[in-house]
């Protein structure tokens, strides 16, 4: 019992810190829709600078300041610095590019920190600032509280004053959370964010500023958590980055949603984690207790993650719709021959083989045999990254899990290569040893095999999900299966046996091409591996390009568009995602092998999960779309990018230059923040400015147009609603008004409206006056651009030209917020509710004193009996009833509804049109969009009917007889 107890109070001490890493992952998803994979190297920044000011070698400052400083204010400061130049940014860019750009920030930040003390701070001023190899006593950084640590053992369980700190910390962290969420007008508003986000906005809130203060808090945990973990294990971004994946079980038994469940299940892991790793002797094999993963529990994590996602991770949102899920890039070559396609690359490897060869006698141009292992392994990891041209340029997806299976792949190639088979064949074994081309190819095989067997039960986890699941499973096969002795041969893994081949006109050829006399093909010469790895890459490409021309490559667009679409097309979803896993497992399984090959071994170091996330940011960084961009940054990643900051900096550079640039983070920081700045780009670096001038070109030939279909329609007059495409801007206001009806006295004033959706234009110049005690009902077929013209107002679509007047102020271009505080107020088509919150929260985000929320629950009675219900589970017109509730406590100066009776009984419909009555003789300006035409008719003062995003006829409703609303909604003109 005595080992039970201390099992359960250490394995506490790392589920309170997986605790608080939980908590903050799933406060910043549900706030921003971005999952933090820098979560550990915000946490590391954070201790990093914690040591700095705490170490005896440091600053020498006491504990207590350095905690303040580092964890309560410069943590915060870095929270609100990413989330400004970063996370805004990513917030509605696709899931792929969420990914990739945490993904960037997790290898740059832990690097910059180190650069700044160690190049800046030490070579280049000579501050002496202490090394992260320069740890404090006893091997770790000092933690919170005093040093040496106070260590007690109650109930005679070793304990001290660091793991206290870590518990009092969660406590901490664990009140704070919940009085935030739960008791401050913020923790509201956060809620809110989360359950609907763009009725947040018209409700009043912030949505911005709302996702910086979750982002100061998360990060305020992940600087917390960091400086705990330090003095526990080590002062390693990596541990850092463990120990937070380590929690992702937590994160995903929340179902990414809820913090006191991360909270809870962090708690949990640590706990179970322990006690498994304490008893694994007295249930397991030995075979297994012998794995490091599974001796120390390290592994149990990551299994749960699996687990536990394969539950929860699947996609249950809406499956139908009308847009696709990812709209395409354009093509920057678009309009190009194919022959000027290729002309750049067919140059690049001009240059390429001419350096590698040694072609031109000048030194500078010639590849020394350094540098021509460094080409080598730069093809052979370009090989790799062709994988991420399959699975997630062409499939869309993201998997974390390219390491393992490039380790598979070599593990397999190794087995085979130091077989005896005791077969003699020509062209497939010699002396009983299979060839290293059959090898390779095998390796592929069992690579592709793995892909396909992981990509069965994660096909229908959601993206993230998938991401998640892919990476939990590259460490559980790291930590365990490739301990494997028979698997992974140990700490010396398996030898890779250069090939050797002998054929009579290869031989004269490579003769011809590589210095020196050659009269057969050696492979454990890098010129030679250079050129059988180029012509590999080529023949990669070329079967890349055969699949995306195909109609399984089509197949796969079209499921990366749309799985809905693709389905009822015929294509079945589930057999491409697979198809798309196993192929990009299997190149980068054949990858595995010519890496080995380069390296002449194969171990379970060889490509470690974590270095996997480098891979993938270095591939967004040079193109993850095209093959081209994997083969530059293949190069880049195997040595070239540094061995030119070597060249430049020893060259061309004064000496501090020259020790900053070569320092090893430096590069590491230049991949992290290209993954950072081109995550939207998946066409990379090299694409981003041909893209920038076929913008420019096609916005030239886009006026050009118009201006010759003008001529040609109306003379050369082209109409006001659509000079903005000959890039005149707005119209001016003095021009605006002709025509237009007057906005003197309107509350509320659309002024020849112009607005649409990306390339596509709803409303051409409309104009609607709403004035005060008035309500303006709008009449149309649907398609009119009615609601349309209820986003504009309400300022959820920015019109490209006119003018929205509100109370004599032009709000064109403020944001929902803003014009909600300055008493707008929009009821959205699909309920203005937020169906996650309570019937009592959704009053208090727009009512603030108690005098209004009895008044609200004075007119709709039921809403009181229900205050504690969530408004989720309301019934049809009783949710329209919350959504006017608190305008007729605290009337807006303009109401607008949108299709307020759509789907409600008649006696709830009948409600709904009291209250809109009721807000009229409260002094509120209505703007009414209704499907039921003859009954709006009856109370409405103006009837505005549209056709077609046009205004064909507005005035009193006195004058709106039954022919034009026939022809409003069935078609047809009046007089």
């Amino acid at each position: 019992m005595q080992k039970f107890f201390e099992l359960v109070v250490s394995g506490a001490v790392s589920g309170a810190l997986y605790s608080i890493m939980a908590a903050g992952l799933v406060l910043t998803y549900q706030t921003s829709g971005i999952f933090n994979f820098a979560h550990g190297a915000i946490a590391f920044a954070t201790a990093y600078l914690y040591f700095q000011l705490n170490s005896p070698n440091g600053q020498g400052i006491h504990w207590i300041p350095s905690l303040i400083l580092s964890v309560v204010v410069f943590a915060p400061l870095l929270g609100l610095l990413l989330d400004r130049i970063l996370l805004q940014r990513l917030a509605a860019a696709p899931v792929y590019a969420r990914i990739v750009g945490t993904i960037g920030l997790l290898i740059a930040l832990p690097s910059l920190m180190l650069w700044l003390i160690e190049a800046v701070g030490n070579d280049v001023l000579g501050a002496k600032l202490p090394s992260i190899s320069d740890q404090a006593e006893g091997g770790r950084p000092a933690g919170i509280g005093p040093q040496p640590p106070s260590k007690w053992e109650p109930l005679g369980i070793p304990f001290d004053s660091d793991k206290l700190a870590v518990f009092v910390a969660a406590a901490l962290a664990a009140v704070l959370l919940w009085y935030v969420l739960r008791r401050t007008r913020a923790g509201l508003e956060m809620r809110a964010v989360v359950d609907r986000d763009t009725l947040a906005g018209l409700r009043g809130i912030n949505a911005a500023r709302t996702s910086a203060l979750a982002w100061v808090l998360s990060i305020f945990l992940a600087g917390l958590g960091g400086v705990l973990i330090s003095p526990l294990f080590a002062l390693n971004e990596n541990v850092f980055t463990l120990v937070v994946l380590g929690s992702l079980a937590a994160v995903a038994a929340s179902g990414f949603r809820s913090i006191p469940i991360a909270f809870a299940g962090g708690l949990a892991i640590g706990v179970i984690q322990n006690i498994f790793a304490g008893y694994a002797d007295d249930f397991l094999p030995d075979f297994l207790t012998d794995l490091p993963g599974v001796r120390s529990g390290a592994a149990f994590p990551f299994l749960l993650t699996l687990l536990i996602l394969l539950i929860v991770g699947r996609e249950r949102g809406r499956q139908a719709g009308t847009a696709a899920d990812e709209k395409p890039a354009p093509d920057h070559r678009a309009g190009l021959s194919a022959w000027r396609r290729r002309l750049p690359w067919i140059i690049a490897t001009t240059g390429l083989l001419i350096f590698t060869l040694q072609v031109i006698n000048v030194d500078w141009l010639q590849a020394d045999p350094y540098e021509q292992g460094v080409v080598a392994t730069g093809l052979a990891y370009g090989l790799i990254f062709l994988s991420f041209v399959v699975v997630t340029g062409l499939g869309g997806m993201v998997s974390l899990a390219q390491a393992s299976f490039v380790t598979a792949g070599g593990f397999m190639a190794g087995w085979m290569l130091n077989h005896d088979f005791g077969i003699n064949a020509w062209g497939i074994a010699s002396d009983g040893q299979v060839n290293f081309l059959w090898a390779a190819l095998a390796g592929a095989v069992v690579a592709a095999a793995l892909g396909a067997l992981v990509a069965i039960p994660l096909r229908r986890l959601g993206a993230l999900p998938l991401a998640l699941a892919s990476l939990a499973l590259a460490f559980f096969l790291d930590l365990v299966v490739f301990n494997v002795e028979e698997i992974g041969q140990g700490s010396f893994g398996w030898s890779i046996r250069p090939p050797s081949l002998d054929v009579p006109v290869l031989n004269e050829v490579v003769d011809l091409l590589v210095k020196g006399e050659q009269d057969h093909l050696d492979f454990s010469q890098p010129v030679q591996q250079f050129l059988m790895l180029l012509v590999l890459f080529g023949v990669v490409t070329l079967l890349i390009h055969s699949l995306q021309r195909s109609a399984s490559g089509r197949a796969m667009l079209a499921v990366r568009s749309s799985e809905v679409a693709a389905r009822t097309s015929g294509i079945a979803p589930v057999k491409t995602k697979i198809a798309i896993f196993a192929l990009s497992a299997g190149i980068a399984g054949f990858g595995g092998s010519m890496l080995g090959l380069t390296q002449f071994s194969v171990t379970d170091t060889t490509a470690r999960p974590i270095v996997g996330l480098i891979w993938i940011a270095v591939a967004v960084t040079f193109g993850i779309r095209r093959p081209g961009g994997a083969l530059i940054a293949g190069l880049a990643f195997g040595g070239g990018f540094q061995a030119i900051l070597t060249w430049v900096g020893h060259e061309y550079l004064p000496g501090p230059l020259e020790d900053l640039t070569t320092s090893t983070y430096f590069i590491s920081i230049l991949f992290g923040l290209g993954a950072i700045n081109l995550a939207r780009n998946p066409d990379g670096l090299l694409a981003m400015i041909a893209t920038d001038r076929q913008e420019k070109k096609l916005t030239r030939q886009r006026r050009a147009d118009v201006e010759r279909a003008e001529a040609e329609i109306h003379g050369g007059d082209v109409p006001e609603h659509e000079q903005i495409y000959l890039g005149a801007g707005s119209t001016p206001a003095a021009d605006m008004r002709v025509g237009a009806p007057t906005m003197d006295g309107a509350v509320l004033g659309l002024d020849r409206i112009v607005a649409g959706y990306d390339e596509v234009e709803v409303l051409h110049g409309v104009s609607v006056v709403v004035p005060e005690r008035h309500v303006v009902a709008v009449l149309g077929a649907n398609g009119a651009g009615k609601s349309t013209l209820c986003a504009v107002a309400a300022g959820l679509i920015t019109p490209t030209t006119g003018r929205v007047m509100l109370r004599g102020t032009d709000v064109s271009k403020q944001p929902p917020f803003r014009r909600s505080r300055e008493g707008l107020l929009l009821v959205p088509e699909a309920r203005g509710i937020f169906p996650g919150l309570s019937v009592e929260e959704n009053l208090r985000v727009l009512l603030r004193s108690p005098e209004e929320m009895t008044k609200a629950y004075e007119r709709f009675p039921i809403l009181e009996e229900r205050r504690q219900q969530l408004a989720g589970l309301l019934s049809g017109g009783e949710q329209q009833m919350l959504s006017l509730a608190p305008a007729l406590a605290q009337p807006p100066k303009v109401f607008i509804a949108d299709e307020p009776t759509l789907g409600l009984a008649p006696l709830a419909a009948e409600v709904v049109v009291d209250a809109i009555k009721e807000l009229r003789e409260l002094g509120s300006a209505v703007l009414l969009v209704e499907e039921k035409a003859r009954e709006v008719m009856q109370f409405a003062d103006t009837i505005v009917f549209m056709e077609l995003g046009r205004v064909v006829w507005s005035g009193p409703r006195a004058e709106a007889d039954a022919d034009r609303l026939a022809a409003a909604y069935l078609g047809g003109t009046t007089d």
